[in-house]
């Protein structure tokens, strides 16, 4: 008699047990049923087409090929041996700069370098006095660009202004250049999040770069145009020019954007150096 009512009770029992179960993945599907989808895997990103050669991205040049293309055009002779390259470093060392400085504030390193060719004549300045003395930062432009201004893009260049860019050293004067292609690049670019410290000059502080009037307008070099230099109506197009040549003598392909009106991309070292005179001459102001 007892037996038989232990194998009640344990009948029972299961029974409960398995009722509990089924109640608990009842309401776990009921519950599932509530929730909204999982939201679907996002689309791989759109690589750039033509017309899209964008700021931000990693070099694809390195600095041994940028240097080896400067001197291929023989722009790389120090001036104190007769040559035109005025920096006090080599342009091994100041591609070095372009990419280092680039990778960490996620700018396109080796282009940028283009448009300091673009900006300087080839590091050489040539429409500019030589000087062994740095100049006084005072944000005044003299009318023309020194090797040690240290400024490599024209920054604050145009007639008038008293925002002119001077820096001590090489690498602040490139890290002032690449962080101000940030600016213009990314519409959440903050003096905090530039991977390397802020590097501040006149009148172009963390207050004035938090709030540029121009960031995240160009995303793209060609959009530079009409914004970094005035007017400056092809200033993208001969940045992507120089950049092609030298992507070209490196076996590599040119970019989409590197073409004239009339559909040629090729440049000479002498044609960019007149671009650099016209660009002098033109500039009404920058930003």
């Amino acid at each position: 008699m007892r037996r038989g009512v232990r194998r009640v009770r344990a009948r029972v029992g299961g029974l409960a047990t398995r009722t509990r179960v089924l109640g608990i993945v009842a309401l776990a599907l009921a519950t599932t049923a509530c929730l909204p989808p999982p939201p679907p895997t996002p689309p791989p990103p759109t690589p750039p087409t033509a017309g899209a050669v964008t700021i931000m991205g990693p070099s694809e040049l390195t600095a041994q090929q940028i240097a080896d293309y400067v001197c291929e055009v023989d722009r790389c002779t120090p001036k104190s041996t007769g040559g035109t390259w005025k920096p006090e470093i080599t342009p091994i060392e100041m591609a070095q700069l372009f990419i280092d400085e680039g990778n960490a504030v996620g700018v396109r390193g080796d282009i940028a370098f283009c448009q300091s060719v673009l900006e300087t004549g080839w590091f050489s300045w040539p429409s500019s006095p030589w000087s062994e003395t740095p100049a006084a930062d005072n944000g005044s432009w003299p009318g023309y660009v020194q090797a040690l201004d240290h400024n490599y893009a024209g920054i604050g260049a145009f007639g008038g202004s008293t925002r002119y860019m001077r820096k001590p050293t090489p690498w602040q004067g490139v890290r002032a250049h690449l962080q101000h292609l940030r600016n213009y690049a990314d519409n959440t670019s903050l003096h905090s999040n530039l991977g390397n410290p802020f590097e501040s000059r006149l009148m172009y502080g963390p207050a004035e770069f938090d709030t540029f009037v121009y960031k995240g307008q160009a995303p793209t070099w060609i959009q530079l145009n009409g914004k970094w230099a005035v007017p400056g109506t092809t200033y993208g197009q001969n940045i992507l020019r120089i950049c092609s040549e030298m992507r070209a003598f490196n076996g590599l392909p040119r970019l989409p954007d590197a073409l004239d009106s009339s559909g040629v991309s090729s440049l000479d070292a002498t044609t960019v150096e007149d671009q650099h005179h016209e660009l002098l001459a033109e500039t009404t102001d920058r930003n």
